[in-house]
């Protein structure tokens, strides 16, 4: 905590202290040589700080503000790359490098506009398949934008906007930033809304200084100019965003049971990047028709490709809900609603085939005991090694269900009270044949086993509680057997098994 709070303040005072630097050589020598060079060179050496901010913020960070802080790196790396062209060109201008490095300039932030399809309930901190396809599509935006603004506009001057595209360049640079605003009003995560709401007060601030540059009283002006210190607070603030930064570390309380926020407006959020390829190519066309056509398929190609994905882990979600829904979670046999509702399937088709259900009962024998001595972990691991030995011992077309606690519930179609009886013997056998270690000692399991046949739906109920009683009756009868005994020996269940012995290691 230490360590974070120096590196913090450390951070602090050395942007200060190079805003106070860069105030005194503009103050010093202005547009005079070497003014310009040191001015671009004191806004390089902020610009690192910045990245340096952002990246210290993502590692203090979790879920969505890490993947956010990572954006704001990447957005700051392109914006650091066209600060460095800048100092290039007061070495050695060029008309390529002048171009460049104003198209960088002008789409620094289109990374970071990419935070607006973070979701703060499922980010895991990572960019994933979509958000990957969603920066194909800032890609795309940013060619799109090169031929609106720069291709096929003819600018004043070699490197600046047109000024016919000033007016939609700050119009998308105010969508953003009001996207931003609206993002922090209408979620319910502190964290998103203290990350969109300052950034998107700071990316309306910085839209306001780029106005005053194009169309106030920055026009004209060359670098090292006392404008220059303006730039130069656009990465203050967000460096003091970054270096403050502090998660949340814990929710506020409240009675009320959390209420899940609602995502319809990240889904408009997504729609933004092909509009805004489709608006700029509307223009392209009048000049070039291919090229619009060619960059408005891609888009829908990548739009296409984000539903089909959307598509697919909606469905998985789907699958996996339906799942866990008709799963015990411990077992993974059925639960208790779902083996009933099986049972009920059965028992309707038994009545128009005309043949008989069979139910088995089964209860641990002493389970309480292996819970009391052995912990209640064992005592699960125990039901785990005891529910895949009844599954492995039914029929391909039976059903198996834990009804609760220690109880589980075998419905096996087409099977007589002789049939039934012969399952669930076997399934004795089988379960009293295991050897279990916990530990350095075994844990012997035994099973009571009630038999009850049913052939229609309507008397189910009586069906179970016939399997029910009958299981009472094997553990009032001594346990580890099957009741009722059909004429057979009623110590059936009381000797060793003739089964071999399956060891299990806790």
């Amino acid at each position: 905590m230490r360590t974070a709070l120096a590196r913090t303040r450390t951070v602090v005072i050395v942007t200060i202290l190079l805003w106070l630097a860069h105030a005194g050589v503009v103050a010093a020598l202005g547009t005079k040589p070497p003014g310009g060079l040191l001015s671009d060179v004191m806004q390089l050496t902020l610009g690192i700080v910045m990245i340096y901010a952002a990246v210290q913020a993502s590692l203090r960070s979790e879920g969505l503000a890490r993947s956010f802080w990572r954006l704001t790196a990447v957005a700051y790396s392109v914006w650091l790359i066209a600060q460095s062209l800048s100092v290039y060109n007061d070495l050695a201008a060029s008309p390529f490098v002048s171009w460049v490095n104003n198209l960088l300039f002008c789409f620094w932030f289109v990374p970071l506009a990419m935070a607006m399809f973070l979701d703060p309930e499922h980010e895991a901190g990572h960019l994933d398949a979509l958000v990957a396809l969603d920066f194909v599509q800032a890609v795309l935006v940013c060619v799109a934008a090169y031929l609106y603004f720069f291709y096929l506009p003819k600018a004043d001057a070699t490197g600046e906007l047109a000024h016919s595209v000033w007016t939609p360049y700050f119009a998308g640079y105010a969508f953003v930033a009001g996207a931003f605003v609206v993002r922090a009003a209408v979620t319910r995560s502190r964290d998103s809304r203290a990350l969109f709401g300052r950034m998107g007060i700071f990316l309306a601030f910085s839209g306001c200084i780029d106005a005053l540059y194009f169309y106030g009283p920055g026009r004209g002006l060359r670098t090292g100019a006392w404008f220059d210190l303006l730039w130069s607070a656009l990465l203050v603030v967000p460096i003091l965003i970054a270096a403050t930064w502090k998660q949340a570390e814990a929710p506020e309380f409240s009675f009320d049971p959390p209420r899940r926020e609602k995502r319809i407006y990240t889904e408009i959020f997504f729609m933004l990047y092909p509009l805004l390829v489709l608006f700029m190519s509307l223009r392209i066309a009048r000049e070039r028709l291919g090229l619009a056509a060619a960059v408005v398929l891609l888009s829908f190609v990548c739009s296409s490709a984000r539903q089909l994905v959307t598509q697919n882990r909606l469905l998985l979600t789907k699958e996996a809900l339906r799942r866990e829904a008709s799963r015990d979670g411990l077992t993974n046999l059925w639960n208790r609603k779902a083996i009933l509702a099986i049972l009920e399937r059965d028992l309707l088709r038994a009545e128009r085939d005309q043949e008989p259900v069979g139910l088995i009962m089964i209860d641990v024998d002493h389970f309480k005991a292996i819970n009391d001595s052995r912990g209640h972990a064992a005592g699960d691991a125990v039901l785990r090694i005891i529910a895949s030995g009844i599954a492995a011992v039914v029929r391909p077309y039976d059903s198996v269900g834990r009804c609760g606690g220690e109880e589980f519930l075998i419905v096996a179609p087409g099977c007589g009270m002789t049939e039934s009886w012969e399952l669930a013997e076997r399934v004795r056998t089988h379960v009293a044949g295991c050897n279990i270690m916990v530990g350095t000692s075994s844990v012997q399991v035994s099973l009571s086993l009630g038999v009850a046949t049913g052939d229609t739906a309507r008397d189910m109920e009586k069906w179970l509680h016939a399997a029910d009683t009958a299981m009472y009756q094997a553990k009032h009868a001594g346990r580890n057997r099957v009741e009722p005994t059909l004429g057979r020996a009623a110590s059936a269940g009381q000797g060793p098994s003739d089964a071999p012995n399956r060891d299990f290691w806790l």
